[in-house]
């Protein structure tokens, strides 16, 4: 009785420049069934490769709920930065006009020799054209 022996199957490990190197020829253009003809390697191991070096996840969970969360914890933190930005710069335009009104205001109590505000003719005479 002669039993057939089991192939065990192996994983073979990559170098990381080796990686780097593919995935630089990819992102090039390079046809990715030819190059993984000729490396001897599967063509769905070349894009889990271009993939990591994205940062991107890879596999049935990312497309998961979680996922999901994160791309929207990552939407509402660029909306608050937004918001943050915009906040910001209202302040500032308060700040700035509120400045310019004060140094407005100053000036008008300069050019009034009595301390109090002054007001233009114009109103000065708005009770006499009333009258007639």
């Amino acid at each position: 009785m002669a039993k057939k022996a089991k192939k065990v199957r192996g994983y073979r490990r990559y170098p990381v420049g080796m990686k780097q190197q593919v995935v630089g020829r990819m992102e090039a253009g390079e046809n990715v069934t030819a190059l993984a003809g000729e490396l001897g390697i599967n063509r769905v191991l070349l894009y889990v490769w271009k993939r990591k070096a994205a940062g991107q996840p890879y596999g049935s969970a990312a497309d998961g709920p979680q996922d999901l969360r994160d791309q929207r914890v990552r939407e509402l933190e660029a909306k608050v930065a937004q918001l943050e930005g915009a906040l910001g710069r209202r302040g500032q335009e308060i700040d700035f006009f509120g400045a310019a009104l004060r140094g407005i205001a100053e000036l008008r109590q300069q050019k009034s020799g009595s301390g109090e505000r002054a007001s233009t003719e114009r109103s000065a005479d708005a009770p006499k054209r009333k009258a007639h």
